[in-house]
């Protein structure tokens, strides 16, 4: 079983390694333009296009090639984005508690209980479409809750150990006490 895991993991790293370097090497060439409509529409995939082109005689690859890099940078700002808030909110619910975590925890159920497809659709329609950045807030806002949950788990179990009696023996101030001693664990 373990072997398989090893396999699956190896599998996995190869496969994501690829997809990199294909973004990467998409930003910088393609064999083609991107959004060039002068290879002929519909054609098959052939040693010239790879995919084919479309109906407006764009050659699919160059576009899968130019599109590769636009789809991670979205996906990294879009997770990057979930887990900073998230990570906030559930910091200062976890570790304050109160009044704060009741708010922030029921504004959290609010989020959850509305569908997320409907609340980025939402999101987008107030801030405008056609722009990276509403695609970008919409889903990331959409994250924020999983990763909220999870760090006010930790953070709630953590409050009360030993090393963060100790800091706040030794003077330590809130702020201190959670960058320095409970984000890293």
């Amino acid at each position: 079983m373990k072997k398989n895991r090893n396999l699956y993991l190896r599998v996995g790293l190869v496969l994501t390694c690829l997809m990199l370097l294909f973004a990467l090497l998409g930003a910088f060439w393609t064999p083609y333009a991107p959004t060039a409509m002068k290879y002929g529409r519909f054609q098959a995939p052939s040693l010239q296009h790879p995919f084919g082109t479309d109906n407006f005689g764009r050659d699919i690859f160059s576009r899968v090639m130019k599109g590769t890099g636009t789809t991670l940078g979205i996906a990294l700002a879009t997770v990057s984005l979930g887990a900073v808030i998230g990570t906030l909110v559930g910091a200062l619910t976890g570790y304050y508690g109160g009044w704060l975590d009741e708010a922030l925890m029921r504004l959290n159920d609010a989020v959850t209980a509305f569908p997320s497809f409907l609340l980025a659709l939402l999101i987008v329609s107030l801030v405008g479409p056609g722009k990276k950045y509403s695609v970008v807030l919409a889903l990331g806002l959409v994250f924020i809750p999983s990763f909220a949950r999870v760090m006010r788990t930790e953070f709630r179990a953590l409050r009360g150990q030993n090393f963060v009696t100790g800091a706040r023996l030794m003077g330590a101030g809130n702020g201190r006490i959670l960058l320095v001693h409970l984000l890293p664990n």
